[in-house]
Order: structure tokens, then sequence, then C-alpha cells
């Protein structure tokens, strides 16, 4: 068996990842039922993409939460780690925004 850090042994998890701060509650965003984020990734992600992008990032991350098989299993956790800048939903998104 291999040797754990403290932080490993005190949460169970491999690598010291810290534990979830279950105090931190999830945003209320008009529209979207299943995407899960807090406050502050919320307004992290406005601010890094700009709110038109994603705004229909967010919108193909919903639907595809709640139509894909593959999509399930992601339900009901924070989807955050959803939004890369090189990731699938923010290129999903930039391919169907018109270009001026």
């Amino acid at each position: 068996m291999k040797n754990l850090s403290k932080n490993s042994a005190k949460n169970g998890k491999k690598g010291g990842r810290p534990s979830i701060d279950n105090s931190i509650t999830a945003i209320t965003i008009s529209g979207i039922n299943t995407v899960i984020l807090t406050e502050n990734q919320y307004y992290t992600l406005i601010e890094r993409f700009g709110k038109p992008l994603f705004e229909k990032a967010l919108n193909i991350l919903e639907e595809w939460l709640n139509t894909s098989y593959t999509g399930s299993k992601y339900k009901g956790k924070n989807n955050y780690a959803h939004f890369r800048s090189d990731g699938w939903v923010i290129n999903e998104a930039k391919n169907s925004i018109p270009q001026i």
C-alpha cells in the first residue's frame, strides 16, 4: 500500500485533493435547471468568455446533460470543469454563434 499524504488520509482521496466544502451553494440561473455552478464560478466564466458566448455554452451543456446518456452521470455535480477554454462546450458555442 502506498503512503498517503496527511490530506489524503483525512479525506480518503488519492493525491491529497481537498475535501468538498458543502457550505458553498450553487447559484440559481434562470432557465437552467441541471448545470451546477457557484456564484463565483458563474461570474468568473462570464468575465472570461463574455456573457453571450457563456450563455450559449450554458444552454448547450444544459441540453447535453438532459438528453445524453453520457451526460446523465454528470447531473447533480458541479459543472465548472466543462467550461475549459479548449473544451467541447466552449468550442461548440463558438461555432454556433455567427461571426460578425
